[in-house]
């Protein structure tokens, strides 16, 4: 979404991505200028603390006080520095999961609900990426309503259908000879995947010759792996890593599965529609629902709450 609303707006705009850590990187294409406030990795709470407020300065350093800028932020960490850092020009913090359901009140999750309620009532405009995020933030942190605009995420059809049109490699063109499953995400808690993998192992009793294909990097692939050796299915379960240009494997699937436990507005939802395939999702909070079945979302409804005990041992 960043790297879209660069493109965007550059021609209106001089736009510059702010980047931290590490391991930051852009992994697409985009307009402006980068600046990286710095690459580490603070190791222990102090440091931590003291990395904070160092980025904080160094973001009103290159504000300079200049009331015409706009500052965008995206996701909790950014959000804060966003938000403690003094300027005088306009604040806009992005939030884009379903809070109240991401963070519990223990450890680190009760100190980022702490920030939310007492933090993003200070910005000049909260986005949210789905009704339901609207709901949550009013709810569950006392937010005032007409701070928060809805806007879901934009996405280039047009390009979409260019890149689904792309060749497979031929290390895994012969995969999508048979019917696949096809998912795309993270390799992390929230998406869910070991529901999606014991789901594929009863589906291989009803069409044997069934691939199930996952998309994403992250702490849990060597957990999903074994899962998928447990339940004799590995030889059948495809993890195909980080993929710059996804569309051209969900254009080539059967169905694509959305197995997370919550979302805000899921991109690689609404990207296999915009390929034309089949879609099946859990009904997570939120946005999967507003996506299918925006008839069924009224503005009265009761907000989903998921039990933990119940999401599912991995």
């Amino acid at each position: 979404m960043v790297s879209r609303l660069s493109q965007k707006l550059s021609s209106e705009f001089d736009v510059s991505i702010v980047l931290f850590g590490a391991h930051s990187e852009i992994t697409y294409p985009y307009s402006g200028r980068v600046i990286y406030l710095d690459r580490r990795g603070p190791r222990h709470t102090l440091d931590k603390i003291l990395t904070l407020f160092l980025r904080v300065r160094q973001m009103k350093s290159i504000l300079r006080g200049d009331a015409n800028s706009i500052v965008i932020s995206f996701l909790e960490y950014p959000n804060l520095i966003n938000l403690l850092t003094p300027k005088g020009c306009k604040t806009i913090v992005s939030v884009r999961n379903h809070m109240s359901t991401q963070y519990t009140d223990e450890g680190m999750g009760r100190f980022w609900n702490a920030t939310i309620r007492l933090l993003y009532g200070r910005a000049d405009r909260i986005i949210a990426v789905s009704k339901e995020v609207k709901r949550d933030l009013i709810s569950e942190y006392g937010l005032p309503g007409w701070k928060i605009t809805v806007l879901y995420n934009s996405y280039p059809l047009q390009k979409i259908t260019e890149l689904s049109q792309e060749e497979v490699d031929d290390k895994h063109r012969w995969v999508f000879e048979f019917p696949v499953i096809i998912s795309v995400g993270r390799l992390v808690a929230q998406k869910g995947q070991w529901h999606l993998i014991r789901a594929f192992a009863r589906v291989k009793r009803e069409v044997p010759k069934a691939k199930l294909v996952i998309l994403g990097e992250g702490n849990l692939k060597d957990r999903l792996q074994r899962l998928a050796r447990e339940l004799g299915v590995s030889n059948d379960v495809h993890f195909l890593g980080f993929q710059r240009n996804p569309f051209k494997y969900v254009a080539r699937s059967r169905v694509f599965v959305l197995s997370s436990l919550y979302e805000g507005f899921p991109n690689a939802l609404a990207e296999a529609m915009a390929c034309g395939i089949p879609v099946v999702s859990s009904d997570c909070p939120s946005g999967p629902r507003e996506i299918l079945a925006p008839g069924e979302f009224g503005e009265n409804e009761i907000s989903y709450k998921i039990d933990p005990d119940r999401s599912g041992a991995l």
